[in-house]
């Protein structure tokens, strides 16, 4: 869906907008709350861990699973095709997930589980997107199986990758930070849309995307002829001096971080399921510091890759120093 032009564009997104509102995921933060509790449980009481392996890996894609309707039995295999597909083994420079040999193999299961859901439908989100006519198609009717499989697949290797990334670097930047996170926790609700902001601003968990254009044009004084090649650097645009005073330092109090591009432009390629990272970065930082208020993270490892800003293995350790008990070292301002 990423490559594809309107009427295209605008038919399949219509089909599937629906699944990613704010009431659909509404609708399963119950459910991300009881994960994300669970897996917080898991964390020793003391001494190292990787984060990424015990809680960022696996909230997203419990998520994603959640929100459509895949089988609790299905989610290991899920879990490791994709690891596979977004190189989470750190072993080799990763340029492309779509060059992923385990691509097939996702698009195998969405296509075989397509075919069982269309065959014999529930009431969750993979049979209405492929029922006719359904409360979630939009103005397109439905998804072909071949459509459904293709979906999945970017929603794994896309949305899945993302967020693991903005939550570690989420817990990397406030555990560096501990004034700025006791000044969230001090008015959680108040402050965390703004603070999330400032995470992906900062991050940029997807640097850049590339487009082709298709006819001519000009973008301040560059002159652009139709068939070139044009990389849009998100992590440029976020990092605008113009923009944003003090560019590369982070700040949750930041006044204007909902300017960030993380999400993408404000196009129709916007993305589409910008809500449901938002819940999980969200129901987690809301509970993780009461639970484990001395967590630090040390300098971690990043992503080897040419396509997205993330962190491999943060190493992170429960100790006896109090978190939360930093004094504030932004200067926030009204909100």
């Amino acid at each position: 869906m990423i490559a594809m032009d309107d009427p295209r564009h605008r038919r399949f997104r219509g089909i599937v907008q629906g699944a990613f509102t704010h009431r659909s995921v509404r609708q399963i933060s119950g459910t991300v709350e009881h994960h994300d509790r669970t897996l917080v449980e898991t964390i020793p009481s003391h001494g190292e861990f990787d984060f990424v392996e015990a809680i960022a890996g696996k909230l997203p894609l419990l998520a994603i699973c959640e929100l459509l309707g895949i089988p609790p039995e299905d989610r290991d295999l899920v879990q490791r095709l994709t690891d596979q597909v977004v190189g989470n083994s750190n072993e080799l420079f990763t340029n492309s997930p779509g060059l992923s040999p385990s691509v097939v193999e996702i698009y195998s299961y969405a296509a075989l589980l397509g075919t069982a859901r269309r065959s014999s439908p529930t009431d969750d989100v993979i049979s209405r997107l492929l029922r006719p006519q359904s409360e979630d198609a939009g103005e397109g009717g439905k998804l072909t199986v071949e459509e459904f499989a293709s979906f999945l697949v970017l929603l794994i290797t896309a949305g899945y990758d993302t967020t693991r990334q903005t939550i570690a670097w989420a817990i990397y930047l406030l555990t560096a930070h501990p004034g700025q996170l006791r000044w969230l926790v001090e008015d959680f609700d108040g402050r965390i849309d703004g603070a999330i902001d400032e995470i992906v601003r900062w991050t940029s968990p997807v640097p850049y995307m590339r487009r082709t254009a298709i006819a001519d044009a000009s973008v301040g004084d560059l002159s652009i002829a139709a068939g070139n090649k044009v990389v849009m650097w998100y992590l440029s645009a976020n990092h605008d001096e113009t923009v944003f005073s003090d560019p590369a330092s982070f700040d949750i109090a930041r006044q204007n971080s909902s300017r960030q591009l993380g999400f993408g432009a404000r196009d129709p390629h916007h993305c589409l399921g910008a809500n449901l990272p938002k819940l999980e970065v969200r129901t987690l930082l809301k509970e993780l510091p009461y639970q484990y208020p001395s967590l630090k993270t040390g300098t971690p490892d990043l992503v080897l890759s040419a396509f997205i800003s993330g962190i491999h293995r943060p190493p992170s350790t429960i100790d006896e120093a109090h978190l939360l008990s930093g004094s504030m070292d932004v200067a926030p301002g009204p909100r």
